[in-house]
């Protein structure tokens, strides 16, 4: 009798399990909100409010208070002793975690003074992290002092992201050099984009695939016309999510996100805090999906001199996204 009843409880749980099956069978889509943003390492003695303010988009960034930000893309993440923390990604983490929310944390430092200051990329998600990989770009020559110019390293980081119901799938976070040349700048894209690929060939195909981050990609230079780099990027099937989650309008008019450096709008990433000293508005930081059904929602954040209402965290603005997963 023990057996039968425990046999009987057997075939219910397992019919309880195929319905769930059943439920997950019908679905076609699985949202997943993704939030890059650039934390601006030289600003010290504001982070702890900046981090606040993020952790706070992040518990709740939209009016459903069950949702909460599912991947966060941090770029210029510091650690060291002149900066006053070992690593101010986890400093995000343990605010987050202060909320009630946990997220697996992956950091790769890119540049600095080990102990001292180091500079890099950092991924928080709120599904499990299988592993990780970080690939090296080519240095670029950014900065002149005294007459010397120094090279900067810059790096991708690559998470592959167990999502229940769902599957895997593979999220990379880079951030791109910034007062370089073009070339310098196209051989860390090619870099970038070769890693991607060759990273992507050791799945199965047609998994979603999520690049964002700060490309310092600027399609309205004039100097260094920049739109082959984006042009590069789209070409191997990606989409750019925050200009299609924009009243479905697209890539067709594209031009139309932050159409003026000197006019900044709410579609604009940097020029737009009252942390930046660069004095022109600029859409430079993006989100790139690959193999999705499509974006339901997509917004610049922190976007401080157009909307006095959001707080300042940056010398960047956020990019935000909610992705429908194949």
């Amino acid at each position: 009798r023990a057996f039968t009843n425990r046999a009987k409880s057997g075939i219910r749980e397992l019919d309880s399990l195929s319905a769930d099956c059943r439920k997950l069978g019908e679905r076609d889509a699985w949202p997943l909100s993704v939030l890059s943003i650039n934390l601006l390492f030289s600003e010290i003695d504001t982070r702890d409010q900046r981090l606040e303010a993020i952790a706070n988009f992040a518990a709740q960034p939209s009016a459903n208070p069950e949702r909460s930000v599912d991947v966060i893309l941090l770029q210029e993440v510091v650690g060291g002793a002149l900066v006053d923390t070992a690593n101010s990604a986890r400093d995000l983490q343990d605010k987050l975690r202060a909320k009630g929310l946990n997220y697996h944390l992956r950091t790769a430092f890119a540049t600095g003074l080990p102990g001292l200051l180091t500079v890099g990329n950092a991924i928080l998600s709120r599904h499990e992290v299988e592993f990780h990989m970080v690939k090296r770009l080519p240095r670029a020559s950014e900065i002149e002092f005294r007459g010397q110019v120094i090279t900067l390293s810059r790096n991708v980081l690559m998470t592959r992201l167990n999502i229940p119901g769902f599957g895997k799938l593979n999220v990379y976070n880079t951030h791109l050099c910034a007062g370089c040349m073009m070339p310098e700048q196209e051989g860390q894209l090619r870099v970038l984009l070769k890693f991607i690929h060759d990273a992507e060939g050791f799945f199965a195909h047609n998994t979603p695939v999520i690049l964002g981050g700060d490309f310092n990609i600027d399609r309205l230079r004039k100097d260094q016309p920049q739109g082959s780099l984006y042009d590069a990027i789209i070409t191997p099937s990606f989409t750019d999510a925050y200009a299609e989650g924009q009243a479905s309008r697209g890539l067709l008019l594209l031009e139309e996100l932050c159409p003026s450096v000197e006019r900044p709008d709410k579609h604009c990433t940097v020029g737009v805090s009252e942390l930046d000293s660069g004095g022109s508005a600029r859409r430079i930081d993006y989100i790139f999906v690959k193999e999705a059904r499509g974006v339901s929602e997509s917004r610049v954040v922190f976007n401080t001199l157009v909307d006095g209402s959001q707080p300042t965290v940056s010398d960047h603005a956020g990019v935000f996204a909610s992705i429908e997963l194949r």
